[in-house]
């Protein structure tokens, strides 16, 4: 993979009061589903085990899965639940033939070409929080989970399953 400078990311402390529980829990609860379906699988998931009638669902709604590319800038979308779409200003569908990095609000493209280089890199999920400054004196607190995982068991092409989720303050904390 080629060399990537990111900015660094700003966070919020984990136990953070003014953290709304909604960003927590989906991006912890995408997490816990995964680990569960591993458990009851008694192996590392690939795509082609999960359950697609029910990605239209609202356990989906603010999950995404993401294909990895040698490149960074050639990531795709393919899924994302109707909830992130409208957060992130998607289409209701996945462009396949437009890299990830193009559609995404410019805000958010380091914060996902980290949360799915750090998941590749670590093997384990990533969790990855904070504050982005908006218009008007708003702040906006996400919360995001990343998984790595093989798009088939036997083969090298990778994906990236997680969530996001965000709230807007009034000012900051």
């Amino acid at each position: 993979m080629p060399a990537f400078n990111l900015p660094k990311l700003p966070e919020l402390p984990h136990d953070s009061a003014r953290t709304a529980p909604l960003e927590r829990r989906e991006a912890e609860r995408v997490i816990t589903d995964w680990e569960q379906e591993t458990t009851r699988l008694g192996r590392a998931l690939a795509l082609m085990t999960l359950n697609v009638s029910v990605l239209p669902s609202e356990k989906w709604a603010h999950r995404f899965i993401i294909a990895l590319r040698p490149a960074v800038e050639d990531f795709t979308w393919l899924f994302y639940g109707a909830k992130f779409a409208a957060l992130m200003d998607l289409p209701a569908k996945p462009d396949h033939s437009v890299p990830m990095v193009e559609q995404l609000p410019a805000r958010y493209v380091p914060l996902f070409t980290k949360g799915c280089i750090d998941a590749t890199l670590s093997g384990a999920p990533v969790r990855l929080h904070g504050a982005i400054d908006r218009e008007a004196g708003r702040r906006e607190l996400y919360r995001a989970a990343f998984i790595a995982f093989r798009l088939e068991p036997n083969r090298q092409q990778r994906a990236a399953f997680g969530a996001f989720n965000y709230r807007l303050t009034d000012g900051h904390p």
